[in-house]
């Protein structure tokens, strides 16, 4: 699937490197909560969302440079849900890439594989996220209080999520 300046492409085993640098972050370590992991722990973690059916794109920019990955997981289609999920390079962030990628596997959810509500999680802390998401047409439907800790604080967890209708109503041609 292409956009205007990112294309999506299956998610291969060579990208798996590119994966653990943003992974490994710090910046995505804080905004995510999760320990730095080695290359072996990420290898598995893909094996094991691909033998669970989860959809993973990797996300190219214009120069057909890696730059991020999305995917759709826990696809239950006997309920018509999945929920999404988005990590980019570090050099890619806040440069409109991630809006694009998301509305992208957005449409994919929604149109090929006819679901009916694609839902996230995300930390408080990261406002640009929760800003991004409400853009695109999520909504805050609930909120776990000091749910996540890290960095010796504690984190409100966010759940959010978008109907194929309400899609539909925000994205009409």
């Amino acid at each position: 699937m292409t956009g205007q300046r990112v294309s999506l492409r299956p998610f291969e085993t060579e990208d798996i490197k590119e994966l653990q640098r943003w992974s490994n972050d710090p910046v995505s370590i804080l905004l995510v909560g999760r320990a730095p992991q080695a290359y072996e722990q990420i290898e598995r973690q893909i094996m094991s969302k691909r033998q669970k059916g989860d959809l993973l794109l990797a996300i190219e920019n214009e120069e057909n440079k890696l730059i991020g990955w999305v995917f759709l997981k826990d696809i239950e289609h006997e309920h018509g849900r999945a929920g999404i999920g988005i990590l980019l390079a570090p050099e890619a962030r806040g440069q409109g890439y991630g809006k694009e990628a998301m509305k992208a596997m957005i449409k994919i959810g929604f149109d090929q594989l006819r679901l009916h509500k694609i839902y996230l999680t995300t930390r408080g802390l990261n406002e640009q996220a929760i800003a991004l998401y409400k853009k695109i047409g999520f909504v805050i439907e609930g909120k776990l209080r000091e749910h996540a800790f890290c960095d010796g604080q504690y984190y409100d967890t966010y759940y959010m999520g978008m109907l194929k209708s309400e899609w539909q109503i925000s994205n009409k041609s």
